[in-house]
């Protein structure tokens, strides 16, 4: 597959308009991170989300999801307003993977990827013979037909992961958003996650916003990148854009390293 390839974006999906992200600590204390955010998203884009730490990457995302309600401004999908949406639907239009960690030593991997069809089920939680099918093919996308019987506890951080996309992809989602998918992974697993996220925007026509701390993974993956940075800067737009402007740098910027644009990678300043 190249990881450079871009599917044809031409359908709106979700739209950001005049968006304030922050907590709201009580009625005379509210503390914003960001505000009058405006973008699209369309649907079979990967959007990287980059910035340095506390600049307000994961706040932005759990807005997006309802987790954490706007300060202004409003998140729409298929332009309808997230804040009007029940549980249910939301979880019908997207797959979240946080950074939460599950501690159960007795659930197997097939159990974690069964939750994922429970937005679409009964109040039982039975899985149907559709469901079952759903839930496998989930698992040989991935790559982790191997490990649906381990138990989730006893899996690497990088087949954690690949089950965690796996139940994501079984909820059957337009839209999947992953808080630092390739943390605590090693290089390999990291390009392998990062592949794997390519290719369900390439072949699945999936649209996937991700927030990550590997800059010079999602510069050569994502098809868009939103530059996040503290006291409420924002940008975004084409990763080549990025760097050739100088914005990549300016983000990271730390006394005596800099951006190789050639390389495309962050480097000790001679």
């Amino acid at each position: 597959m190249d990881k450079k390839k871009t599917a044809v974006h031409t359908t709106e999906l979700l739209k950001i308009h005049n968006l304030s992200t922050g907590y709201k600590l009580s009625r005379s204390k509210i503390i914003t991170l960001h505000n009058s955010l405006t973008l699209n998203v369309l649907q079979g884009e990967l959007i990287a989300m980059i910035g340095p730490n506390g600049a307000g990457k994961s706040t932005i995302i759990n807005t997006l999801i309802g987790m954490l309600p706007a300060l202004g401004g409003d998140v729409l999908y298929n332009n309808k307003s997230i804040s009007v949406m029940a549980k249910k639907e939301i979880a019908r239009l997207i797959s979240v993977v946080l950074t939460d960690k599950i501690d159960d030593k007795y659930l197997t991997a097939y159990d974690i990827v069964g939750t994922g069809r429970y937005p679409h089920g009964s109040f039982t939680g039975k899985l149907t013979v559709e469901d079952k099918k759903i839930i496998s093919n989930s698992f040989n996308v991935v790559g982790a037909s191997k490990l649906s019987n381990r138990t989730f506890y006893s899996l690497s951080d990088g087949e954690k992961q690949k089950i965690l996309l796996a139940r994501a992809i079984a909820q059957d989602t337009p839209l999947i958003i992953l808080d630092e998918p390739t943390a605590f992974i090693d290089s390999p697993g990291k390009i392998l996650i990062m592949s794997l996220l390519k290719e369900l925007v390439l072949k699945h026509n999936k649209t996937i916003i991700l927030t990550t701390h590997d800059t010079e993974l999602a510069m050569e993956y994502a098809d868009k990148l939103w530059l996040v940075g503290k006291n409420g800067y924002f940008t975004d737009g084409e990763p080549q854009n990025l760097i050739n402007s100088g914005l990549i740098n300016n983000l990271f910027k730390q006394d005596g390293v800099i951006f190789n644009k050639e390389k495309r990678r962050f480097e000790k300043e001679i």
